[in-house]
């Protein structure tokens, strides 16, 4: 099946997307959605993957936070710490987005992308403790766009992190949390946005699931 070259050809897409608009009161807790594509784009641009993959990686990146619809917006907003159940419904988002997103055919290879994209490098995330190159490589790409956006952005139960603590946090946790070369490049990236880190072949290489 074809992909879809602009999201506006997808009108599923369109629509997941108007949903997530819709509710308004996450959206003001959570960085911009811009923010998380931009950043997506530009890291994609350091890799030579096949096109078809970077279209379905920047569309799951828009609609990576869909499962959030079911989780009760008293949760979101709580600027305390969260309990064992509200952490729980919390990290059911993603196979609630899965169920949403089973219903359309045309982005199913993105379903797989949001369905674990909390999955960790070392098989300690969830929902199925994927390790590694198990793990879809567009999850991975999720993986570091979430976490960079939620340390880089304000969030209801603490400020944005500075630049520093990010890259700490993208250098410790590779071949941890994150895919170690999609991390490595992120880091680059972040360092310097106006000029794109080089991908060496072997690191290419290693995406390939």
């Amino acid at each position: 099946m074809q992909r879809f070259a602009e999201i506006t050809d997808n009108e599923a897409l369109l629509a997941l997307i108007g949903a997530l608009d819709a509710r308004d009161t996450y959206r003001r807790d959570h960085a911009s959605r811009d923010n998380q594509v931009a950043f997506i784009a530009q890291l994609l641009a350091c890799f030579k993957l096949a096109p078809e993959l970077k279209i379905q990686i920047r569309n799951a990146v828009l609609i990576h936070d869909i499962g959030m619809i079911g989780v009760p917006d008293d949760i979101l907003t709580k600027p305390g710490n969260l309990s064992r159940d509200e952490r729980r419904l919390i990290r059911s988002a993603s196979s609630i987005a899965a169920k949403i997103l089973s219903m359309t055919p045309s982005l199913s290879a993105e379903r797989e992308m949001i369905l674990h994209q909390n999955e960790h490098w070392d098989g300690s995330g969830y929902p199925d403790k994927l390790r590694g190159k198990e793990i879809p490589a567009g999850s991975r790409f999720i993986s570091i766009a979430q976490a960079v956006d939620a340390m880089t952005h304000d969030r209801p139960y603490r400020r944005a992190r500075p630049l520093s603590y990010c890259l700490n946090e993208l250098q410790s946790k590779a071949g941890q949390q994150f895919d170690p070369v999609v991390a490595k490049i992120a880091a680059k990236l972040l360092c310097n946005r106006k000029r794109l880190p080089v991908v060496t072949s072997e690191q290419a290489a290693s995406l390939q699931d």
